[in-house]
């Protein structure tokens, strides 16, 4: 593709990285486990929201990844363009996870918030748990990071009777 051609898509590189970003994340997630109705809605949510955790062989690199595409973004020689690519990335996994809550509460489950809610609070969350697991290196940080959000996902659906 030309530049010409790629301008006429994208007039600015802010609006490019934004598009890279968004596919990118919307690449590597599925809904596949929210849709499985075979499964309780809190095993649902927690097997799509694993997806934003490491895998246990690939952990280090790719939490280093995500630290140093943070550091690009936010250090002392920050690039905006890389912070706009960040912030893309975060958006497009709010809008992700927002869909799931929505797809449970469509479904009839009972949420103890609403979707945008509990979707912002769970990427904000999973930036907590990613600095975590880059420090505690330890076999079973990943087995806590996982109890961690098997505990939000419990936390975010309401039972009747429940406030």
């Amino acid at each position: 593709m030309g530049a010409t051609t790629l301008r006429a898509y994208f007039p600015s590189q802010a609006l490019l990285y934004r598009a890279v970003a968004e596919r990118l994340v919307s690449h590597v997630l599925s809904d596949d486990q929210i849709q499985d109705v075979s499964l309780a809605p809190a095993d649902r949510l927690y097997a799509s929201l694993r997806q934003f955790l490491p895998g246990a062989a690939d952990r280090h690199s790719s939490l280093m990844m995500w630290f140093e595409l943070l550091t690009l973004a936010l250090g002392p020689d920050a690039n905006e363009e890389v912070l706009e690519m960040v912030l893309s990335g975060r958006d497009e996994s709010v809008v992700i996870a927002t869909r799931w809550f929505t797809f449970l509460a469509a479904d009839g489950c009972a949420l103890a918030d609403t979707p945008e809610v509990l979707a912002v609070r769970f990427v904000t969350l999973v930036d907590g748990l990613h600095l975590g697991l880059l420090f505690d290196k330890g076999e079973a940080a990943l087995d806590r990071a996982e109890d961690t959000l098997r505990w939000f996902a419990a936390q975010s659906l309401t039972s009747p009777g429940r406030s």
